[in-house]
């Protein structure tokens, strides 16, 4: 009798737990005790799960946890960013922009970066919320001796960015640097600190201070430039730097004073230097252009002697023609032309043995204040010897 109240009290508890059957077969959604009861009938006998129901939230549990595991390996990557992914900690490769899926730590990690973003460096110096402060300078990284044995204040700052994201976080250990941001591990610390003061020092040490504190900083920048990408591609940093750009270019404060005398006496020579050229280039064509000015007048003198003698040799050999085709007419006017050249302004007449007759051209008539008349024989007297 016992155990046939304990049957139908047993045939009571599975009715009284059995899902409803109002519903029809295609309209009845699975109950989670179905589920469960599935399972469980898979398990072996003796594992103790589904005893008190502490069996199922375990197991949720540990599906929630596997899920939110698996969730938070989606990761995104922005358009300035790169992500390096390693599975236990082996690289693997790069990922790009857009959203991706990887797995999550421990197994896999992502290593999400910004390699387009122009990054700072400043050598020598640390800048404040007001710029460049002087108060800020670290002269252990910004003095340098020179070419010609001068010591300078180089301050200088570096602009770079990430060109080869493996190499950058795995080639290169570095301590960092906490006042600029740089974790440690990444060469843009203290290598690059270091790299930057190397190919500093060696361009400065070659030339002298003339060079870098006037004229020739736009060459000084360009080598270190070429200097501090041979040596970080050598090194396999990852880093391309883009730009130095020289900053406060000085002599130590000690001799401060006595290289600005130095500067104002070059300023004052080259001012000198320039006025000079410049009276130069004024006087110069002018003193040409007067030379030329002789030169032309001393040739144009020249030739003019040259023709009058050229034209008095030819009236002197006309006349000799003349006097050898009739030696007395040309003897005679001759004579007469020379009294004429001696006696000038005087009235002339020409004494013949017949009569007087005035000297061509003729006068017409005498003034008051006219000159005695001076009588000139027709013929030329002879000259004797003294006996």
């Amino acid at each position: 009798m016992a155990e046939f109240e304990g049957q139908a009290a047993g045939i009571r508890d599975e009715k009284l737990y059995r899902p409803p059957q109002q519903q029809r077969q295609d309209e009845q959604s699975p109950q989670l005790s179905d589920i469960w009861d599935k399972f469980k009938s898979g398990l072996p006998q003796g594992s103790g799960v589904g005893r008190g129901g502490g069996g199922l939230l375990a197991l949720l549990v540990i599906v929630v946890g596997i899920a939110i595991w698996l969730g938070t390996g989606f990761y995104t990557v922005s358009p300035d960013q790169e992500a390096a992914i390693r599975t236990f900690g082996k690289f693997t490769g790069t990922s790009t922009e857009g959203l991706h899926w990887y797995w999550p730590a421990p197994i896999g990690t992502r290593n999400v970066v910004r390699v387009t973003t122009t990054r700072r460096m400043e050598l020598g110096f640390r800048s404040g919320a007001g710029g460049l402060e002087r108060a800020g300078s670290h002269p252990e990284e910004s003095l340098m001796i020179t070419g010609d044995i001068n010591i300078v204040d180089v301050q200088a700052v570096i602009q770079y960015r990430i060109s080869n994201l493996p190499n950058f976080l795995f080639k290169v250990d570095d301590p960092g640097e906490s006042d600029r941001g740089v974790s440690p591990g990444e060469p843009d610390g203290k290598t690059l600190r270091d790299v930057a003061e190397t190919a500093l020092r060696q361009v400065v040490g070659t030339r002298p201070i003339d060079d870098i504190l006037t004229t020739q900083k736009e060459q000084v920048q360009t080598e270190v430039l070429l200097k501090m990408r041979e040596l970080l591609n050598r090194y396999e940093t990852g880093i391309e730097v883009q730009q130095v750009l020289l900053q406060n270019v000085n002599p130590p404060r000690d001799v401060q004073a006595a290289f600005e005398d130095v500067v104002r006496a070059r300023e004052d020579r080259e001012r000198a230097i320039n006025l000079a050229e410049a009276y130069k280039a004024d006087q110069l064509p002018k003193a040409t252009g007067q030379a030329a000015k002789i030169t032309q007048e001393a040739q144009g003198f020249s030739q003019g002697r040259i023709a009058r003698a050229k034209g008095e040799a030819d009236g002197f050999k006309a006349i000799l023609e003349g006097y050898n085709r009739s030696k007395e007419v040309t003897r005679q006017r001759l004579y007469l032309e020379a009294m004429e050249e001696i006696l000038p302004g005087i009235k002339k007449f020409i004494v013949s043995d017949q009569s007087v007759l005035p000297l061509l051209p003729l006068n017409q008539g005498l003034s008051s204040n006219s000159p005695t008349p001076t009588a000139v024989p027709s013929r030329i007297p002879e000259v004797r010897p003294a006996r």
